[in-house]
């Protein structure tokens, strides 16, 4: 009869333990359940915001597609689209973005053997269409060669509204490529003797440009002396843009014997999709 007591006062204990296990698990459930709510979320923005690829018209189809493929090595699903405007101003498109592009790409095509004048007036309104047709407000503009001259003449003529956010110009001569004009290995500022035409027309309408645009300045730091563009040419924007805008970097690549070496060197997309970024 003893044995059988101690039996049943043991199994009652285990039971009392086991009830409490299950009450505190079932308190500690409804405690979770009534976490506070959600006051902020972070949404990773969607907005359309394009890269607007202004080259040299000199370049080929394959320096092209080179320079694209370098350019969108973080984001190859992207569309590309051509936007070409005539010299009476008819604009058409080549390509269509999709609802997940929110960074595409459009490359531009301008009439060629225009004065720079026309150009950006021509730029202006291939813009002003292409931001109807892709529907987009803000842009980022990348330029190439001849045509960092034009995006430069481009942003010292346009509306506040429709400069871009970043700007990159890659290997323009914005002091020719004359080494009687320019330093081949100096970084420095052009004196302004030695300052061409185009350059002291650039300098002087400088105050005109969005303060709020950030610059980036890439130049080819060639490997063989016969370079034809000069590393101080291609760095002379500094003159350009560092009194006016808050944001300016310049940095130099590794370049071969020609300046379109520049495009073959792999730190390029980096460099640009790093400082739009």
């Amino acid at each position: 009869m003893k044995a059988t007591t101690k039996q049943v006062l043991t199994g009652a204990t285990w039971l009392v333990v086991l009830l409490a296990m299950i009450g505190g698990t079932m308190l500690w459930q409804q405690q979770v359940h009534k976490s506070k709510p959600v006051t902020t979320i972070t949404v990773t923005s969607t907005e359309r915001i394009p890269m607007v690829l202004l080259l040299d018209d000199h370049l080929t189809h394959n320096q092209i597609q080179q320079l694209t493929a370098h350019i969108q090595n973080s984001s190859a699903t992207q569309t590309l689209v051509t936007a070409k405007i005539t010299a009476t101003g008819t604009v058409t498109f080549k390509g269509q973005l999709l609802n997940s592009d929110n960074r595409p790409y459009i490359q531009v095509q301008l009439p060629k053997n225009l004065d720079s004048n026309r150009q950006t007036h021509l730029l202006k309104q291939l813009l002003t269409v292409a931001r109807q047709q892709f529907k987009f407000r803000r842009f980022n503009l990348v330029s190439y060669g001849r045509g960092g001259l034009t995006a430069t003449n481009y942003v010292e003529h346009t509306t506040a509204s429709l400069s871009p956010q970043h700007l990159v110009l890659m290997a323009t001569p914005f002091n020719g490529t004359s080494r009687q004009s320019n330093n081949r290995r100096q970084t420095t500022p052009v004196a302004a003797k030695s300052q061409t035409a185009t350059l002291a027309k650039l300098i002087a309408h400088r105050h005109t440009i969005d303060s709020k645009m950030q610059v980036l300045i890439v130049a080819g730091k060639a490997i063989k002396a016969d370079q034809p563009l000069p590393l101080q040419s291609a760095l002379a924007g500094q003159s350009i843009f560092k009194p006016v805008v808050k944001v300016y970097q310049q940095k130099g690549l590794r370049s071969w014997r020609t300046q379109s070496g520049l495009l073959n060197n792999h730190q390029i997309g980096n460099t640009i999709q790093t400082f739009i970024n």
